[in-house]
């Protein structure tokens, strides 16, 4: 691959990679309205809104609200007390109690065993007088004292107890001992088991959670009912979130895009791009081959996207108004009506997701679009594109109107407001769609419809000039207009545009129109007198002169594609015969010479009136006597057409070539039908025949 195509294909590729990204850009990206960004929650709301008609509709904020207050209630659930801690603190009561009992039994100095109980005591809040108790009490109530206290300890662990009720058992202590003992006995009693009491019973958090959970869940959805003509917020008011609820419930403020919206959106956009040069590298490879056509095609859809999200930035219920139809009209104009269908399809989905009303007005668009695409698939009049407008309006109306009925808003003036917008689109779609024609034909030199229109009236100043001076040419031209546009209504191919090629095929015959024989009114041929070489160049020359007719006169491309294609590289076959004939041996004549420059007809609708132009010569010169010997003629031209070559770069089947001769067979036999022969009338002039 050399260095220029390496350019290309890079152009190429950048050009697809900016184009896909722009796509993404339009489509995707959140589109935060002043609306949106002027209610906010905490803000103060910037009007007063009142309710068009009552609602009533589960409000999550208030369901929200009642189960998290129904979880509320339930009340923590703990464990049951835990009978390993209950022996643990009762052996460590146990433990302390046999030191004292050792203490009071060992023969110490007094300061001795006092240095030893405390110490043992640590922890315990006993006052001097107490410890010193604790050693001279009579044995007797020193048991009742160590059992007293190991019995409250045991009967106080195999309760529950919480870590927040601790501080509480202990106060309740002293109510629980013996009364048989004394004030100060029951007191050390219960300074003996205060420290040991410790929670033995904890929070089941699980436990906690499932009832709280199963709480939360035994709450219906909290309707909220609101009257029409009910204010939901005044001016100024501070917004909450039962306010915005109630007021998005209504549509009357936009709702904020959650953050996976826009990357799905991205990659739908994306991947329609990919769709988009899928197709036109498998249908339209003409388009992807002419860089003028590919970004006249991208910069219309870049247009039309542009014009959604910026309508709907600024003013998103006006969204039904936008002429999407518009589109598909001018796709069908520049790449047909097929390749239109599929482009129009995916930039339905395109206006869908900016509009944020996905499925309703990508039907509506998809719909208006392929309608608009079929009925403009036969545009002869201006009235067929001002029904297509309006079908386009009508349909779209309709949706929008069914989208309200499907959202609950069916108030009949909110329905006649979109029914109006739909229709608005209609108006607009016809209006922006003639624009459009004049635009890609002058920039793009796309032809469109209402140009063949044009350039098909008998007023054009070419076609004028042509049967003022060239008649006979000017009279072909017209049969083999008829033909191609009958042949072309029978295959599906664009009969106006068979038929306006026809008519400017051979213009370039009235530079000279004496050269060529349906002129030659008094049987004088310049050719008798001419060199075979210079003869066969006068005659080939009209394709040039046709060319720089069209041009002068700016005809289209397609249009000059007939000129050129429509001998595509025949010779003319009288001069090489007579050259010949002169040089006594073919070897010696250069055939080339005496041929067309071509390029073969590179489309249906040029082999057509290829086809045709043979035909109509060949008939018009055999003049055949009946329909046999007709369709003997014709067979002979497209054999010869099929066998040299002529058709092998048009894409046309056996089947359609079928079609072709049978379209031209039921149009000569129309021409040369039987005529009445009407007896003359003695003394009347004989004003002429009917047939």
């Amino acid at each position: 691959m050399d260095f220029h195509r390496w350019i290309r294909v890079l152009g190429r590729i950048s050009g697809a990679l900016i184009f896909t990204v722009l796509i993404v850009a339009l489509v995707a990206w959140p589109v935060e309205t002043q609306a949106a960004q002027a209610w906010q929650v905490g803000q103060a709301a910037p009007q007063t809104l009142f309710a068009p008609y009552e609602l009533s509709y589960p409000s999550a904020i208030l369901t929200e609200r009642a189960r998290e207050e129904a979880a509320a209630r339930i009340a923590p659930i703990y464990t049951g007390p835990d009978p390993r801690i209950a022996r643990r603190q009762v052996e460590a009561l146990r433990q302390t109690l046999e030191a004292i009992r050792r203490i009071r039994e060992e023969e110490q100095p007094p300061e001795e065993r006092a240095r030893r109980l405390e110490e043992v005591l640590r922890g315990h809040a006993l006052s001097p007088a107490q410890r010193q108790r604790l050693l001279t009490l009579e044995a007797t109530r020193w048991e009742m004292i160590a059992g007293e206290a190991l019995a409250l300890l045991d009967q106080v662990m195999r309760e529950p107890i919480r870590e927040d009720e601790v501080a509480g058992v202990i106060r309740q202590l002293p109510r629980r001992i013996s009364a048989r003992l004394s004030e100060e006995e029951a007191e050390l009693v219960a300074a003996l088991v205060a420290p040991l009491i410790v929670p033995n019973s904890t929070l089941d958090v699980e436990a906690t959670e499932a009832a709280r959970r199963q709480a939360r869940e035994a709450i219906p959805p909290q309707i909220r009912r609101i009257r029409a003509g009910e204010a939901i917020v005044r001016q100024g008011d501070i917004l909450d979130a039962l306010t915005m609820e109630a007021l998005r419930q209504y549509g009357l403020i936009p709702s904020p895009t959650p953050w996976p919206l826009p990357l799905a959106r991205g990659i739908l956009a994306a991947l329609g791009a990919g769709g988009l040069w899928l197709i036109l590298g498998r249908v339209t490879p003409e388009i992807a081959e002419r860089p003028r056509r590919l970004l006249g095609l991208a910069g219309l859809f870049l247009l039309f996207l542009g014009g959604a999200r910026l309508l709907r930035a600024s003013a998103p219920d006006w969204i039904w108004a936008f002429p999407t139809a518009t589109l598909g009209m001018l796709l069908a104009a520049g790449v047909g009506t097929v390749p239109a269908m599929m482009f129009s399809a995916i930039g339905s989905v395109w206006f869908g997701l900016i509009a944020d009303r996905t499925p309703a007005f990508l039907i509506a668009s998809l719909l208006a679009n392929w309608t608009t695409i079929l009925i403009l698939h036969r545009l002869e009049r201006f009235q067929t594109l001002l029904v297509a407008g309006l079908s386009a309006g009508v349909i779209t109306g309709l949706i929008g109107i069914a989208a309200m009925a499907e959202d609950g808003i069916v108030q009949p003036l909110d329905a006649l407001r979109v029914g109006g917008m739909g229709l608005l689109a209609g108006a607009l779609s016809t209006t922006l769609t003639l624009l459009g024609f004049i635009v890609l034909g002058f920039l793009f030199d796309v032809t469109t419809p209402l140009h063949l229109l044009e350039l098909a009236r008998p007023t054009h100043p070419l076609l004028h000039q042509l049967m003022i001076r060239a008649p006979g040419t000017y009279h072909h031209t017209l049969m083999v207009a008829n033909l191609a546009e009958q042949a072309a209504l029978r295959i599906g191919a664009d009969p106006l545009l068979a038929r306006v090629g026809a008519l400017y095929h051979d213009i370039g015959k009235m530079v000279r129109p004496y050269l060529f024989v349906e002129n030659q009114v008094d049987g004088d041929n310049p050719h008798e007198r001419m060199d075979p070489h210079e003869s066969a160049r006068a005659i080939m020359r009209h394709v040039e002169d046709g060319l720089a007719l069209a041009r002068r006169h700016r005809l289209p491309r397609r249009i000059r594609a007939f000129i050129q294609e429509h001998h595509g590289t025949l010779c003319v076959t009288i001069p090489y015969h007579r050259a010949v004939q002169e040089a006594g041996d073919p070897e010696k004549v250069d055939r080339a010479a005496f041929c067309y420059r071509g390029p073969r007809p590179q489309s249906k609708e040029t082999a057509i009136v290829m086809l045709a132009d043979g035909c109509e010569a060949a008939v018009r010169a055999a003049r055949p006597k009946d329909p046999q010997e007709l369709a003997r003629i014709l067979d002979r031209v497209f054999q010869e057409r099929i066998q040299s070559g002529q058709l092998d770069d048009a894409p046309l089947t056996m089947q359609e070539l079928q079609g072709i001769r049978e379209a031209f067979l039921q149009v000569f036999q129309g021409m040369f039908h039987p005529r009445l022969i009407y007896p003359e009338v003695p003394g009347r002039r004989e004003e002429g025949s009917a047939s």
